[in-house]
């Protein structure tokens, strides 16, 4: 395996942990993962604080996840650059792996 090929696969695992290891910390996490070309970066999102079985709290969590899911994908607020198709892959996958945690705490909240 090239040292390139190792030096990415480390840096990723290293992107990934802290979220993996924050979600074990509070089971009202969401953890969001954004893959950008090799690039794999994760943030974990406290939701602790909203009631999910109402409406103003679904919508207020769904507002973290976009945010997180942009981060997570490199937006950059204020640019003037049109997003490239890798942001919106990235993007689309972060936000439908993050809204389907999201619906399985809801039903536990309910």
């Amino acid at each position: 395996m090239p040292k390139n090929m190792l030096v990415a696969l480390a840096a990723t695992m290293a992107l990934a942990l802290p979220g993996v290891a924050s979600a074990g910390s509070n089971d009202m996490d969401v953890v969001v993962d954004g893959r950008s070309g090799t690039e794999t970066r994760s943030v974990a999102v406290s939701l602790a604080d909203l009631n999910l079985a109402s409406n103003n709290g679904l919508r207020r969590a769904d507002s973290r996840l976009v945010r997180a899911s942009k981060q997570v994908c490199g937006w950059v607020n204020g640019s003037v650059l049109p997003a490239t198709d890798d942001y919106r892959s990235c993007f689309g996958s972060a936000i439908d792996g993050a809204r389907s945690d999201l619906g399985t705490l809801a039903q536990r909240q309910s």
